[in-house]
């Protein structure tokens, strides 16, 4: 179609600010349930450079043609005030770097949106666009109608019924239109891949509140994840946590209904059910579900549920699942429980178990207080080793499985399994073909790899396995997050080239079949943090998940639990930079954010980078693992879309490049000082 002139202009004196032309690409149709409407905005004038930082609420617009009288339109012609702000961005980069293409994704089916921001959840990463913005609310609905030529010659009325907006990348072979219908294509291919599944609903989506026992965040930026997905499905929280948290505060009221302050303690107390139960009933109005992301609680969820009118699984599925030892019992290894030091000894005297073993808190997070044990003094250093004032007294004892450990997260609904997925963790220091991080042989998270390389065989053998335990314990509904190895594996991780990964195994060493070995079963999502890279890789939002199954709202679950199209979009590794370092030093951070420091020094590695977040500040005293407490200095969310060897070269850089400002030692403040004051 000929190019159309728009013009925004000062609502206070009705000066021009800027002038643009724009015309609509002729680009078929894909055949999808959405019409793809790509726009080329083109600059022509500005006044000077601050107008194109101009607010929506100061302008209008005209949008005329050379045969036409121009007609004006204000923000509200858009449809949605976020419509007008990404029309003002498009405006923007154009002025900039012009020409650039604008695609607006409009719904083809009548129903709901299953959650507002769905378009940018699913486009994270898309290596064709730079800005992806959802112009749609909770529970919006559509027409299902598509753009009429009458429409297509009316800027804002293309804007008023789309649901989200994609600013392109501008880097193009030409400034042809079939240059620019290349990239359209692209973009489309892509767009199928990623919403080929149900996000607009047929049926009305209603709002539902959830009551969430721990907020299990001590700062704002840990529970943001869980928080937005509420707001964005419309779930109201109702937060049951101490008096005093964040939550608590005016600043943090948008992100939940209402907050009842609830004594909590971990480990819990004996009548915390009985709390639980008073703090519901002083809400006073209806709720949908009880939920807890924090593992101890949920058998005290289950005994308070059912005295609100709620359901979870029984009390004692939860409680066997959230205890290691139950768990290991259940999972029928030779496992033992103590409290003590004498009592370990006792054990591993009297039962003969052989070296290694694996000791670890009954109620545990994080993989703190984990060991490894060679011998009866390093079985001593282990049980000193546990934080008993975060773990509690009771502790298991059990063999050490050396084969490659994973983690296998399933989503299941009425005990049908809607999505699964593997990933490797790669050797911990504390397994012998792990690296030496730094003074104690624990297990820190350090390499978690998405998809996992293990022989599809022994994958299944996981799923199954796992799977039949979760059923049989009656936990059928949830997000639940496992961790395991393969005792007998047909592979071995081997360094090769500085890079540690999986290889085949020596074929004396596999004479036995493969078995699965259940390390401990989370009814939960893994961490907010380590959830990201779920989203990214494979367009699932197990938080947002957790929740609607928790009020029950089985079209949405199922609806969200389908991955992309074509599979994972790239191997990706979350890069954690543990704070494990010599006891010589005295643990004080000495940087600023590392992760802004790499990605200033290292733009090529920055590139390659899909989250990252520094989380601890300059000066902060970081506590040492033989204390107990695992302490994370940072992550690193590193992809590539060649393939996993690239992708464990690029992690294996932003490890080295981290430490390499994290553990940098401080001097001595005077020449004749008898200590060295030293930093992480």
């Amino acid at each position: 179609m000929a190019c159309r002139k728009v013009q925004v202009r000062s609502k206070v004196d009705e000066d021009l600010l800027l002038e643009y032309s724009w015309c609509l690409l002729d680009t078929p149709s894909t055949g999808n349930p959405w019409q793809s409407v790509d726009i080329v905005f083109r600059h022509v004038f500005s006044v000077n450079a601050d107008d194109i930082y101009i607010s929506p609420e100061d302008v209008y617009i005209l949008d005329s043609d050379q045969n036409a009288a121009p007609q004006r339109f204000g923000p509200e012609a858009f449809g949605l005030h976020k419509a007008f702000q990404f029309f003002l961005q498009c405006l923007r980069a154009a002025a900039t770097s012009s020409p650039r293409i604008a695609k607006l994704i409009v719904p083809l089916q009548k129903g709901y949106i299953v959650r507002s921001d769905i378009i940018p959840l699913r486009l994270r990463d898309s290596q064709y666009i730079e800005i992806v913005a959802s112009f749609a609310e909770p529970f919006q609905s559509y027409k299902g109608c598509a753009i009429t030529p009458t429409d297509a010659t009316n800027l804002p009325a293309l804007f008023s019924v789309a649901t989200a907006g994609l600013l392109l990348h501008h880097e193009v072979e030409s400034y042809s239109d079939l240059s620019f219908q290349a990239v359209s294509l692209a973009v489309d291919s892509d767009l199928e891949n990623r919403l080929s599944f149900p996000w607009i609903l047929p049926e009305p989506v209603h709002r539902k509140t959830l009551v969430l026992v721990d907020a299990n965040s001590s700062h704002p930026e840990d529970g943001a994840g869980l928080y937005h997905a509420a707001r964005v499905l419309g779930i109201d929280i109702v937060v049951l946590d101490n008096a005093g948290h964040w939550l608590e505060e005016p600043d943090y009221a948008h992100w939940r209904e209402t907050f009842i302050p609830t004594h909590l303690t971990n480990p819990p107390e004996e009548d915390v059910a009985d709390r639980i139960v008073e703090s519901v009933k002083a809400y006073g109005k209806p709720v949908d579900g009880i939920v807890t992301f924090a593992d101890s609680f949920w058998p005290y969820i289950a005994q308070a549920a059912p005295q609100v009118g709620l359901q979870t699984a029984s009390q004692e599925a939860l409680r066997i699942a959230t205890n290691k030892y139950l768990t290991s019992v259940y999972a029928g290894h030779q496992a033992y429980r103590a409290s003590s030091l004498d009592e370990a000894l006792d054990i591993v005297k009297s039962t003969g178990i052989p070296y290694p073993l694996i000791v670890k808190p009954c109620d545990g997070w994080s993989s703190e207080g984990v060991s490894r044990v060679d011998n009866l003094d390093a079985l001593t250093t282990a049980v000193n080793s546990i934080d008993t004032s975060r773990h509690g007294a009771e502790f298991v004892i059990e063999k050490y499985c050396d084969g490659p450990e994973v983690d296998v997260n399933f989503v299941l609904l009425d005990g049908e399994v809607l999505f699964f997925e593997v990933c490797d963790d790669l050797p911990k220091s504390a397994d012998i073909n792990g690296p030496s991080v730094g003074s104690l042989h624990n297990f820190h998270e350090l390499n978690s790899v998405y998809p996992s390389a293990l022989p599809s065989q022994e994958i299944e053998l996981l799923r199954n396995s796992f799977l039949d335990t979760l059923l049989k314990l009656g936990l059928k509904d949830g997000v639940m997050h496992l961790e395991g190895r393969v005792e007998y594996s047909s592979v071995e991780y081997k360094k090769q080239n500085d890079i540690i990964d999986l290889s085949p195994r020596d074929a004396k060493f596999t004479t036995q079949q493969p078995t699965p070995w259940l390390i401990e079963i989370n009814p939960r999502p893994l961490g907010m943090t380590g959830s990201q890279i779920i989203e990214s890789t494979y367009g699932i939002d197990y938080w947002g998940l957790a929740l609607l199954i928790a009020v029950g709202d089985k079209a949405r679950v199922r609806s969200l639990s389908q991955p992309f199209k074509y599979g994972p979009q790239y191997t990706c590794i979350m890069v954690f930079i543990p704070a494990d370092y010599p006891v010589s030093y005295q643990g004080i951070f000495n940087s600023e954010d590392i992760c802004t420091d790499l990605m200033a020094r290292r733009p090529d590695l920055a590139k390659q980078i899909s989250r990252c977040a520094c989380l601890v500040k300059r000066g902060q005293k970081v506590a040492h693992p033989s204390s107990g407490r695992h302490t994370f200095l940072a992550y690193f969310n590193v992809f590539s879309r060649v393939g996993r060897k690239e992708a464990l070269d690029l992690a294996r850089q932003v490890r080295e490049e981290s430490y390499g400002k994290a553990l940098e030692p401080e001097h001595p403040k005077t020449p004749d000082s008898k200590t060295y004051p030293q930093s992480i």
